[in-house]
């Protein structure tokens, strides 16, 4: 596993939509952080243009491409979301990432680069949303805790099993939709012998329902060693996950092949942090 330690450099990245310039966002961030004695390195793509949209594609990608290559960096966590990070994808040279590996964290919109950087850079990436450091107290104490080696709870999760009772391998995937957006591209998963986890902020019962058959219909579950469910907010707050739990369980259709959900992985600021370089779950069933 990964380790970070104090005096570790971080690169605060963003390959989506971007931050507004006015806000206290990533300087109450970069206090957090050095408060554990970790040294921040700040790209300006990170922020909107004056317009308020997305940096150019490829400054992202340079900015997101110098940061790998920089000695002195050791991390970068990408502090967006949104929509546009797909567009820098054409724009990053792989095989140069491969050779400054160095771990990557990002959420949501973020999806459609975890997965290339691992398949084709060789990264270690992880499913976090490194803002929510600096707004929520048990995400920072985690954080801290792992830093400092005292622990791992950062990485350790609840969760339940829909069918099967052990799930385990490498992970691709991340939102239900801005991982849709790799389909047909060259970076598109293959979910082969691997654990397919989903979840999702904002979307309706039914606009979940036809992502999920479009999954069925790339054959990303029959590939798949399993499946992984992480939050789906909206649907939480409208009390509506046992009914979604029930449709994944119907479409995938499968009896015997594990499935597994949390609450603890996706959108909300007390997210825990999902490792792709593997995990291993093993429990009984709801």
């Amino acid at each position: 596993m990964l380790q970070l330690s104090p005096r570790s450099t971080i690169a605060l990245v963003g390959s989506s939509d971007g931050l507004p310039r006015d806000s206290d966002t990533v300087s109450r961030l970069c206090a957090v952080l050095e408060s554990l004695g970790l040294h921040t390195v700040i790209f300006p793509s990170l922020y909107q243009t004056a317009a308020g949209k997305p940096q150019p594609a490829k400054r992202r990608a340079a900015d997101i491409q110098a940061a790998f290559a920089d000695p002195e960096v050791d991390a970068l966590f990408d502090l967006t979301g949104g929509d546009a990070a797909n567009a820098i994808l054409p724009h990053l040279d792989f095989k140069e990432i491969a050779r400054c590996s160095k771990p990557f964290f990002g959420y949501s919109d973020v999806s459609v680069l975890l997965n290339p950087l691992q398949d084709f850079g060789d990264i270690p990436v992880f499913y976090l949303q490194a803002r929510f450091l600096a707004s929520c107290s048990a995400a920072k104490e985690r954080f801290a805790r792992w830093i400092q080696q005292q622990d791992d709870a950062l990485f350790r999760f609840h969760y339940a099993f829909l069918q099967g009772s052990s799930l385990s391998g490498r992970v691709c995937g991340g939102n239900i939709r801005c991982t849709l957006k790799l389909t047909g591209t060259p970076w598109q998963p293959d979910p082969t012998g691997r654990v397919l986890f989903l979840e999702s902020y904002s979307g309706s019962f039914a606009r979940m329902e036809t992502m999920l058959h479009q999954y069925r219909q790339m054959e990303m579950f029959s590939r798949c060693s399993g499946v992984l469910l992480g939050n789906f907010s909206e649907l939480a707050e409208k009390q509506q996950l046992p009914t979604l739990y029930r449709l994944v369980q119907d479409i995938i259709d499968d009896p015997a092949l594990p499935i597994a959900v949390t609450t603890e992985l996706g959108h909300q600021p007390e997210a825990h942090c999902l490792a792709y370089e593997g995990i291993r779950l093993e429990g009984s069933q709801l």
